[in-house]
């Protein structure tokens, strides 16, 4: 995991992140979902919670916000049920959008923790979506151009 650790934290150096999400409060989001998250993406939320670079976003966990002031970042649970039950990849969570017609789902397990599934495009080009990374650190050093 060390490794992992240094790959995000040389991708996202000039990202602007949320801050570190909570254990409880990732557990509490894997519940909802009825998912688990892979370690990587696990990983990103205990160290940046959501990201925003000028490439892309990163969904995630970011601290709650007053009603006046909205959330930088979208919330990858409100993304992701959002559009549940017709409309991601079975047992994926909706972690970017290219601001367009396609979302990026990070395929996650029910029972694996230590599963780390690829990353899925989806939208009006791919009949039933199409992979595009082989993992979450693969999809942000893609988005990245790296």
């Amino acid at each position: 995991m060390d490794d992992v650790n240094t790959q995000l934290d040389d991708l996202l150096a000039d990202a602007f992140s949320s801050g570190p999400a909570a254990e409880a409060s990732i557990a509490a989001a894997e519940q909802k979902l009825g998912l688990l998250f892979t370690p990587s993406y696990r990983l990103f939320l205990s160290r940046f919670g959501a990201s925003l670079s000028t490439v892309f976003e990163v969904y995630g966990l970011s601290q709650p916000t007053a009603p006046d002031n909205p959330p930088q970042w979208m919330d990858a649970v409100i993304a992701t049920l959002r559009l549940r039950p017709d409309s991601l990849p079975e047992d994926s969570v909706n972690i970017s959008h290219d601001g367009m017609d396609h979302g990026f789902f990070l395929q996650c397990s029910q029972t694996d923790p230590l599963f780390d599934g690829p990353v899925i495009e989806w939208g009006p080009l791919h009949d039933g979506g199409v992979i595009i990374a082989s993992n979450f650190v693969a999809f942000v050093a893609m988005q990245l151009g790296r």
